[in-house]
């Protein structure tokens, strides 16, 4: 899975978080197959939720590509894709990586 997050590709340890781009921590996740790290179990839980969440709205198998722009505290604009298929979203969490606004743009 490609992740942008503010414009950078992300999802290792040497390019940073899969969700907001911090290169601190040691935290892997397995998403969809793909071994992804994150700085921390929080940020690895919104991640997967967001993950679900655009399955189970989208019908999609797979998520091939998440370009994020935003960040915690302001919530974040994305666009998924699968395939030639896209989605594009604007998401919240709360401080447990829960899903707390979810709409559709």
């Amino acid at each position: 899975m490609k992740i942008v997050v503010n414009g950078k590709e992300v999802g290792t340890e040497e390019t940073g978080c899969g969700i907001c781009g911090s290169t601190w921590g040691s935290y892997y996740a397995n998403i969809d197959g793909d071994k992804i790290f994150f700085c921390c179990d929080i940020c690895a839980k919104e991640f997967s939720n967001m993950i679900e969440e655009v399955k189970r709205r989208t019908d999609w198998k797979k998520v091939d590509e998440i370009d994020i722009k935003g960040n915690w505290s302001k919530g974040r604009h994305v666009m998924a894709k699968s395939g030639v298929e896209r989605f594009d979203f604007y998401i919240t969490f709360d401080e447990d990586g829960n899903i707390q606004t979810f709409k559709e743009e």
